[in-house]
């Protein structure tokens, strides 16, 4: 068997703490030596944090230290509203001479968006995006939606790295800047009326600190049987009329629907109890969590993508061009918060039908469809590599799987046969394999099309998922796992 090693290196541990002794830049009483620039965003203080509410057809508000840090290990604590974009200033600056004053430098991204570049750098009113992370899947995924988040930052010399709730996030050099002002965001919001906040506390620094030590080695590559020997399925739920759609949550539970009885299910790992998530589902079939803790939803009944934020629920997508979609199947989110979804025809009659192709669309991050690929049979599981470059199209149609290159957000190129066979679903581990559900089977091939893996579940499985090493398989009216020997994203 062939074995690949993986580049990337994972840090293991977020940093200790140094014995250096830590400053409380917030007194948790009053703003004294804070200073605010640049909108009217108001801030506050209450209940022992800090306070900054949203204000319209204002510009971004900042709340600055009146004094310039270096070199510095900054740690803080937020709260963020669900659909609010704000951010932590450091090195930055207000000079009359660059643009009337505006504040710019660097900023440590707070992103409760689906494109989750939370812990991310950016260059305020200067350079842009520096380090947005959208390859850092485990860093995208570290923010918690509606809960107090914790942020370590260290700009030390010319690197800076940051740590999201202890995930390492952004590491880059830059040279530009080396001191000046730390400073908390609110992002203006435009004419919009109603108001958000953020909050910040325990808001302490060390200066001239020693920085972390790296504690880092590399993935090991894989070797022996993706599964092995004697390893059997295990039934975790029954009693279903046909499962589908299993996505990981960001409570660590597993996700799944029953396709006719219009309900999500969701399964605890710790307990090992299958409750009702949702019911009404739309015949709900492919399932993917953002890292903002938003669940997008493919309802194939209804014909519509949908996503919930807690109890907010609305539709992000159910045409193109004006016509109806057909049956949203399934669906794959990128890294800068776009999703890739097919959009086959499933159930009975079809006299409703207004687009004729059965397609992939691409929703960005403001939910505009394009249409991505049209020369499908009929379309079903999607899944992205893990550097997010290839993105793999099932179609069961054709008895197909294809590969093609993302050249450009909700742009793909170089269609080329991957496999011979089709996919109701599919899910991938670290190494790039790919896992397909196929005529009573699931078989894994490499990212060079070669099979790897041929293994038969106790019902013929619909879709499946890695997580850990444990494979979930959904499979007609039964739940199922697995045990193998290599992870998942």
């Amino acid at each position: 068997m062939k074995t690949f090693t993986l580049l990337a290196l994972v840090a293991l541990t977020a940093p200790a703490l140094h014995a250096e002794e830590w400053t409380e830049l917030f007194n948790g009483k009053n703003l004294d030596g804070w200073t605010q620039r640049g909108g009217v965003a108001k801030y506050t203080v209450e209940d022992g944090t800090i306070v900054g509410t949203t204000v319209p057809n204002t510009p971004n508000s900042f709340l600055c230290t009146e004094k310039d840090y270096g070199d510095f290990i900054l740690e803080v604590e937020f709260k963020v509203h669900p659909e609010m974009n704000s951010g932590i200033q450091f090195r930055s600056l207000s000079k009359p001479d660059y643009r009337d004053g505006r504040v710019h430098g660097y900023q440590m991204e707070i992103d409760p968006s689906r494109r989750g570049w939370s812990g991310g750098i950016y260059d305020e009113s200067r350079k842009g995006w520096l380090d947005d992370h959208q390859d850092n899947r485990a860093a995208r995924y570290a923010f918690k939606q509606n809960e107090w988040n914790k942020y370590r930052l260290e700009a030390i010399g010319t690197r800076i790295r940051t740590w999201v709730n202890g995930v390492p996030a952004a590491d880059l050099t830059d040279p530009q800047t080396a001191k000046g002002f730390i400073a908390l965001q609110v992002h203006g919001i435009g004419k919009r009326t109603d108001t958000m906040t953020v909050r910040w506390r325990n808001v302490r620094i060390q200066e001239n600190p020693k920085p972390s030590p790296a504690v880092d080695k590399p993935v090991p590559a894989h070797e022996g049987p993706l599964v092995s020997e004697g390893a059997e399925f295990r039934q975790l739920g029954e009693g279903y009329k046909f499962t589908e759609g299993p996505a990981l949550g960001p409570d660590d539970r597993i996700y799944f629907n029953d396709i006719p009885n219009e309900r999500t299910h969701v399964y605890d790992p710790k307990s090992g109890k299958i409750t009702v998530f949702r019911e009404g589902s739309g015949r709900a079939n492919g399932l993917f969590w953002t890292p903002g803790g938003h669940l997008i939803s493919c309802e194939g009944g209804n014909r519509l993508v949908t996503e919930l934020k807690g109890e907010d629920y609305k539709v992000i997508a159910d045409k193109f061009d004006g016509k109806k979609l057909n049956s949203p199947n399934d669906c794959a989110l990128d890294g800068i918060g776009g999703i890739y979804v097919s959009d086959p025809r499933y159930g009975k009659g079809g006299g409703d039908r207004e687009i004729d192709v059965e397609a992939v669309y691409y929703l960005d991050k403001s939910n505009k469809v394009t249409q991505v690929a049209a020369d499908l049979t009929k379309p079903n599981g999607l899944i992205l590599s893990p550097d997010g470059k290839t993105l793999y199209i099932a179609d069961p149609g054709a008895e197909k799987t294809y590969a093609y290159d993302i050249e450009a957000p909700g742009k793909i190129t170089n269609k080329r046969e991957f496999a011979a066979v089709g996919s109701d679903g599919m899910t991938v581990d670290v190494h790039g394999n790919i896992y397909v559900t196929w005529k009573g089977k699931v078989i894994a091939f490499s990212p060079e099309g070669k099979e790897l893996m041929r293994i038969a579940p106790p019902e013929g499985p619909a879709n499946c998922l890695l997580v850990g090493k444990t494979l979930y398989v959904t499979a007609r009216k039964g739940f199922y796992a697995i045990d193998l020997n290599v992870e998942g994203l």
